[in-house]
């Protein structure tokens, strides 16, 4: 599963690299409002790259109560 985050991560990283290359700039599509709020505009990359780190992020909590489960 940590497989999982660091592919996604990487996954997003490319994908806004290629955005800057090939256009100069990333292009941000996903874009939301409701009433007064706006929440900040982004993209699928984003959305990888920030999920897999939260995902990092959280198994790192839980990481050495497995391997303290497997050495008793």
């Amino acid at each position: 599963m940590i497989t999982a985050a660091y592919v996604s991560i990487v996954a997003g990283a490319l994908g806004n690299v290629i955005d800057r290359v090939r256009l100069g700039t990333v292009v941000d599509y996903l874009d939301f409002h409701w009433e007064a709020w706006h929440w900040p505009a982004f993209n699928l990359a984003d959305v990888l790259v920030v999920g897999g780190a939260i995902f990092l992020a959280l198994s790192s909590f839980t990481f050495p109560r497995n391997q303290m489960k497997q050495a008793t």
